[in-house]
């Protein structure tokens, strides 16, 4: 599912492709052009539910003037405590827009490609360059624990597309923004993901590193993709003190993220809890297995950034 990060709007689609009158509001509709659409939409008979997609949306603070609880009539969320930032009203379903990611299209032997040696980790970690992803992406922290993990295990650290201002400690490399083959080839070569992020509601790139059987260490504070973390899949950690320790450990571990996200995740899965949220809110769809998420091809632009 290739998504546009930023679109507010996705839509919902039968698993040919054919549209269902359904929307996907999965972050703030903050441009003129981007409040036309969605009143063409709604002139078109469209009907809207929510998705948490793009950091703490719709918490305040990260969403503009309109009232989403009365757009919305229901939502598809990754908090743990979800009244903490959803609208009282309208059912809720714990589903995130990176459960979609396709472990067809995601796997290892895709993933294989020659790597240039300086792209060759033990630990990767996807950052930004932008002020508003390395806010996401928590590089402060992330700066803190790298330098550390460089310090104190010898392990290879590799840093995408790292703050321009950056300065790599002793032992971590920093690179620019990758193309999606080649970021899926090094985060597959490596021996773990490292996710120091807070302000992350759908961090796709951490179902990447699942689907190609790599494990995850996450900060225990993300707002989503906690969901991914057990004992098949990676370990939670806290902060500096406790990073090292927590990769140690995960990267001498027998883990199985390919497997468990398989057995949890993916389209037809994802795509199934979404279609019972909303068949409790239009009796007339289609008899249809799952429904799928994407892109409103009207949308002419994408101001809000998305997170990977």
């Amino acid at each position: 599912m290739d998504l546009a990060a930023g679109a507010p709007f996705l839509r919902v689609t039968r698993p040919c492709g054919q549209v269902l009158p359904w929307l996907v509001v999965r972050a703030p509709v903050v441009t003129r052009a981007q409040h036309v659409r969605l009143d063409q939409l709604a002139a078109e008979g469209c009907r809207f539910i929510g998705a948490t997609s793009y950091l703490g949306f719709p918490g305040a603070g990260f969403r503009d003037e309109r009232d989403y609880g009365l757009l919305c009539e229901a939502w598809l969320h990754c908090f743990r405590d979800p009244d903490r930032f959803l609208p009282p009203n309208g059912s809720r379903a714990r589903v995130s827009e990176s459960d979609f990611t396709d472990p067809l299209r995601v796997a290892p032997r895709t993933a294989t490609r020659t790597l240039p040696p300086e792209l060759v980790a033990d630990v990767v970690h996807v950052s930004g360059s932008e002020p508003w992803r390395q806010r996401a992406k928590n590089w402060p922290l992330a700066a803190r624990c790298l330098r550390r993990l460089a310090e104190e295990t010898g392990l290879r650290i590799l840093v995408v597309d790292a703050p321009d201002d950056a300065e790599p400690p002793p032992g971590v490399r920093l690179t620019g923004p990758l193309e999606w083959p080649l970021l899926l080839a090094a985060i597959s070569a490596a021996r773990c993901l490292f996710v120091p992020a807070v302000l992350d509601a759908s961090p796709r790139v951490l179902a990447e590193a699942l689907c190609l059987d790599v494990p995850v260490v996450v900060n225990q504070a993300i707002l989503g993709g906690w969901q991914y973390v057990n004992p098949f899949t990676g370990i939670f950690f806290d902060g500096a003190d406790d990073v090292v320790p927590a990769v140690l450990e995960v990267v001498a571990a027998e883990s199985r993220p390919r497997a468990w996200f398989m057995a949890h995740h993916g389209p037809a899965r994802a795509g199934a809890r979404v279609l019972r949220l909303l068949r409790t809110l239009d009796s007339s769809l289609p008899a249809l297995t799952h429904v799928l998420l994407a892109s409103d091809r009207g949308e002419r632009e994408q101001a809000v950034p998305g997170t990977r």
